[in-house]
């Protein structure tokens, strides 16, 4: 296993064409309290996309919270990757947030990874001796891992902030929910549980998933139905987050007919699904939601 690129998983990217018919999907199900960052010229500065300049960067975002992980929902308005995701791949998860290491820049070095896109948030003092900012980054790792990864360096400016006051104070940054709603009440599910990436070449992505610093990882080993039959080959690897972590299934489809293989060939590949650990008082929701 390699150095270790990350310390945490903390979000998970959604990209949606309409974010107020998603937002109603997840309060279905219990999840929040939601909260929004609002971007406009002051939050959201210093935008670069594909390596070129761009006057403004625009999206409309609902995020919450389950078991130490955020969930992002991100509908494009103007100069965001999300765009290219959608027109490319359609609605699902973009990019996973993690927490980077120094090594992380190193090995995107090593392996001609670009970035994709940046900008600075919050740009707002504080007060007159305090300015907070900070940098995002995105990188197409999607080649390498089935995903992107979204991150923020790690300066001594960024480690101080407390958080979410801090973001809060700045006015981009805002509650839309209490806790104390309705349908805030019957959570019908609890954590991550774990996540499935789709890939063509297994061998090749466990040995960038090793690169990257992801692991232990399991061996790749065949899964088959209850008749015997092969469905596809996989790996797997336990990553922390604030919560009580999530185990990722990295797999290649063997049976042409299966959904996994439907999906590559429609989408490439990618983040199959999400699965949650039920609320034990539910046991009729549908597994997955994206």
């Amino acid at each position: 296993m390699g150095e270790k690129c990350f310390t945490r998983m903390g979000q998970i990217g959604i990209a949606v064409r309409d974010i107020e018919k998603a937002g109603e999907v997840c309060k279905k199900y219990g999840m929040g309290p939601m909260r929004t960052f609002i971007t406009t010229d002051k939050s959201v500065q210093a935008g670069i996309v594909f390596g070129e300049r761009v006057d403004r960067i625009r999206f409309g975002t609902l995020m919450y919270e389950m078991d130490g992980v955020t969930f992002e929902l991100l509908q494009p308005i103007e100069n965001t990757i999300w765009n290219k995701f959608i027109e490319e791949q359609g609605e699902g998860v973009c990019d996973i947030m993690l927490t980077p290491t120094p090594r992380y820049y190193e090995v995107l070095k090593e392996r001609g990874v670009e970035e994709i896109m940046f900008f600075r948030l919050y740009n707002h003092w504080l007060n007159e001796n305090d300015f907070f900012t900070q940098i995002m980054r995105m990188h197409g790792t999607r080649k390498d891992l089935g995903f992107n990864i979204f991150s923020w360096d790690q300066t001594e400016e960024a480690k101080k902030r407390v958080y979410p006051r801090d973001q809060m104070a700045t006015g981009a940054y805002v509650e839309l929910e209490n806790g104390t709603e309705e349908h805030l009440k019957t959570p019908k599910f609890t954590r991550i549980e774990r996540i499935i990436v789709v890939v063509e070449n297994l061998e090749e992505t466990r040995e960038a998933y090793d690169a990257y610093g992801f692991g232990p990882l399991s061996e790749i080993a065949p899964v088959c139905d209850e008749a015997g039959k092969e469905k596809y080959r996989s790996f797997t690897f336990f990553q922390n987050t604030d919560g009580k972590g999530v185990t990722f299934e990295v797999l290649q489809p063997t049976d042409p007919e299966s959904n996994y293989a439907k999906f590559l060939a429609k989408r490439g590949r990618g983040i199959y699904n999400v699965i949650f650990e039920q609320n034990p008082e539910y046991n009729n929701v549908i597994e997955t939601l994206f």
